[in-house]
């Protein structure tokens, strides 16, 4: 399943994968406005954005957590993918209000325009690098250390 203009996917280990968002319903609940100011390489912005925490939006959908995993959210990563394919990493940790509470948002406005796609904007974040425009997807993944092949001991 793709997302079409005004929507995007949320996959991976939630409970419903391939829940469609639109930025239509995100823009009813829209909280803000606020500011954020951020530099990129080509320019030094101010913008109003108004939107939806992440840590909420993912809440709503449900989280796929391990039972037998003690404090799991905390193996759990988000990528956010733009509709040109760049694509951001996130720890849940960082995103989770009881510990980074790093304030990202799913904005659907900038300046009190509705955008065609969300935006992924991180106002603390003093680079824009982090932004992703034209949201396509967002992906939950549980990052486990069974799943990542670990360097063997060099030999003594």
């Amino acid at each position: 399943m793709t997302a079409t203009d005004g929507q995007f996917l949320v996959t991976g280990a939630v409970r419903a994968p391939g829940t469609v968002v639109t930025t239509a319903e995100l823009d009813k609940r829209a909280q803000g406005p606020r500011r954020v100011h951020y530099v990129t390489r080509a320019c030094d912005r101010m913008d109003e954005v108004r939107g939806i925490p992440l840590h909420d939006l993912l809440s709503d959908v449900g989280l796929l957590l391990r039972e037998d995993r003690k404090m799991d959210h905390l193996n759990l990563v988000v990528l956010a993918f733009g509709q040109d394919g760049y694509q951001v990493t996130l720890s849940w940790g960082e995103v989770d209000v009881e510990f980074g509470a790093c304030a990202a948002l799913v904005a659907t406005r900038y300046n009190d325009v509705v955008l065609r796609r969300p935006t992924l904007v991180l106002p603390r974040d003093s680079r824009g690098s982090r932004y992703v425009r034209l949201l396509s997807e967002l992906r939950v993944l549980h990052i486990d250390s069974d799943a990542v092949p670990l360097p063997r001991s060099a030999p003594h």
